[in-house]
């Protein structure tokens, strides 16, 4: 599944917008698959018969309602999704989010979108604006107005005027917009790296993480070292956040390949390999002859290995917690010094991205063990990536195309039905999530390619485990549900006995809690407190009458932002949250920009 580009097409009057769908899109998709270069890349590494007509558009209309939009119609999966902005007095409040959130190729604004001298340049102005905010998105006027002397005439388009350079000319100016943007170096290689990764997805909120990686990329991806001196330097620093099997090796190859730096080795390290600080130095900084014992050779190391490329150091929540000083200064200088060479200081010329497992990773900064000052250091720039149980559209693209893609493996041409599609996105992947939906649609494809053309849930089921089906469909009903009685201990399954006991040892280390005592109190809160709690956070979650709840991860969100404003800001709330003040406003700044 390739790179999925986004355009934008702005208006003050909705009517304009409307009469673009279906005519107008039809249009494009024809001209889009007739461009090589395009379809060359949208269509890299699909099935036949998604490689074949005209290329697939999702329609999406903001700030007015459309029954036009909403009745329109594409063969999933979408290519390219078309974003149709109305903007009213030339604020371009809505457009700007929304280029801060997606991958946009190019934007189309009309030009006037008020009498006032400034609304009758404001198009225009917003064009020259999303072009140096964001260089790779390429922006066309469309507008009734003559075009101004002082803009380009490859970018403008009249509106009405028919024949060459008209309306007509809309689709096919989008089209050379958008190879504009492939000749740019870095979205060229962003788009081909999406298509070789094979990272499938559907969801604005991937999409938001992967337009993230490249504005990041551009951000902090240069190879230009500045000159040379002693003023300490930190080297750039990336921590990518999300599940056991969300991908997150393969955005690191992602943000490599969008930098400057991609012309030089993406180098990994995986932490669970260092296991003191010895070996973390010999590894990542290397040694001399005679080092230690069985160093027979000099080794340069990893970061030297790296060059002016990228050094992913992977699964950084394995790292022992005595290893922590020797990286928090290593990214807080770029110096090293190679084991039996102390003498001699060196300085990395590569960035430096981090992957950490959400659940691990939370559970050692609670745990206290990491120092503030790393935490603060390795998440000062920090992309956490979504679950694939809070994408459901991803859940059904990724089967989909693991289905075409494997049974083809084998000779055969297997579907999945509908209902098989609506059932596994009722499960809650929470073990290794896109790995683990993987496993579940190879299992069954091994064993009934030869038997069917269809994959049934009937024969999907017996190949997905207890904790996956134990999922279920989400409630109908906004009604909150009473927190269950608590299972006796003979009655407990072995995730809640296994859960137990690591919340009674996470408490035995946070409050100095002999073990006997911590899991005394964890029962009490298990059994009497959490309960309780639980029944208001599910009465919290009900915010209008007749609507599903609000669902937990947004449940979360609006309480972390009202926790630290209740608590008056970053730096109170550090204290009675327990995180650091500058990963609280990080947090902030990253939602505020999605």
């Amino acid at each position: 599944m390739p790179w999925i580009p986004h355009v934008m097409i702005l208006d003050d009057d909705p009517r304009v917008l409307e009469s673009l769908v279906p005519g107008f899109v039809q249009e494009l998709g024809r001209s889009l698959s007739q461009s090589r270069e395009i379809a060359g890349l949208l269509r890299r590494g699909a099935a036949p018969d998604d490689a074949r007509g005209p290329v697939r558009i999702k329609v999406s209309a903001h700030g007015f309602e459309s029954n036009r939009v909403e009745s329109y119609r594409y063969r999933p999966p979408f290519e390219v999704h078309l974003h149709l902005v109305r903007e009213r007095g030339g604020s371009f409040e809505l457009a700007r989010r929304l280029l801060n959130q997606q991958t946009f190729a190019a934007v189309v604004s009309d030009q006037r979108f008020s009498d006032d001298a400034g609304g009758q340049r404001a198009g225009q102005y917003f064009v020259a604006e999303a072009a140096r905010v964001h260089p790779e998105v390429q922006g066309l006027l469309y507008s009734a107005y003559p075009r101004p002397d002082d803009f380009p005439s490859e970018q403008f388009i009249r509106k009405g005027a028919g024949g060459a350079g008209g309306a007509d000319d809309l689709a096919e100016q989008v089209v050379r917009a958008v190879e504009r943007h492939l000749a740019i170096p870095a979205a060229r290689a962003f788009a081909q790296e999406v298509g070789d990764r094979g990272l499938v997805y559907q969801s604005d909120e991937f999409g938001a993480v992967v337009a993230q990686l490249f504005d990041l990329a551009q951000l902090i991806g240069s190879a230009d070292l500045p000159p040379s001196g002693r003023t300490r330097r930190p080297l750039p620093c990336l921590l990518i956040d999300g599940e056991s099997g969300t991908g997150k090796r393969g955005l690191a190859e992602l943000f490599h390949a969008a930098s400057d730096r991609r012309s030089a080795p993406l180098v990994i390290a995986s932490c669970s390999e260092l296991t003191n600080e010895t070996l973390l130095r010999s590894i990542l900084f290397g040694h001399k002859r005679g080092a230690f014992t069985d160093a027979r050779e000099d080794r340069p190391g990893l970061v030297s290995a790296a060059g002016k490329g990228v050094l992913l150091l992977d699964d950084v929540h394995r790292l022992p917690p005595a290893c922590s000083a020797i990286l928090h200064s290593f990214l807080e200088d770029g110096e090293y010094g190679r084991l039996g060479e102390e003498e001699t200081r060196r300085r990395a010329e590569c960035a430096v991205v981090l992957t950490v497992e959400t659940g691990p990773w939370r559970e050692r900064r609670q745990s206290g063990e990491l120092p503030v000052a790393f935490l603060a250091r390795v998440e000062r720039l920090l992309v956490a990536v979504p679950p694939l149980r809070e994408r459901p559209g991803d859940i059904e693209a990724q089967a989909r195309w693991l289905t075409r893609t494997l049974s083809g493996e084998l000779g055969a041409d297997l579907e999945l039905t509908d209902d098989a599609v609506a059932r596994l996105q009722s499960l809650a992947f929470e073990e290794s999530n896109s790995r683990e939906l993987r496993n579940v649609i190879e299992r069954s494809i091994y064993r009934h390619y030869r038997e069917a053309d269809q994959l049934e849930w009937s024969q999907i089921e017996p190949f997905a485990s207890d904790s996956l089906r134990s999922a279920g469909p989400p409630p109908a009903t906004s009604t909150p549900t009473a927190a269950p009685r608590p299972p006796s201990t003979a009655a407990q399954n072995d995730w809640q006995r296994r859960l137990r006991a690591l919340a009674a040892k996470i408490l035995s280390k946070g409050v100095e809690l002999d073990p006997e005592e911590a899991r005394a109190v964890l029962d009490s809160l298990f059994d009497e407190r959490f309960p309780a709690a639980w029944d208001a956070v599910q009465a919290s979650r009900d915010w209008k009458a007749g609507q599903a709840p609000l669902p937990l991860p947004l449940w979360e969100d609006l309480w972390r932002c009202f926790a630290v404003s209740w608590l008056g800001g970053p730096s109170p709330a550090e204290k009675d949250l327990g995180i650091p003040a500058n990963t609280l406003r990080q947090w902030i700044n990253d939602r505020e920009s999605r």
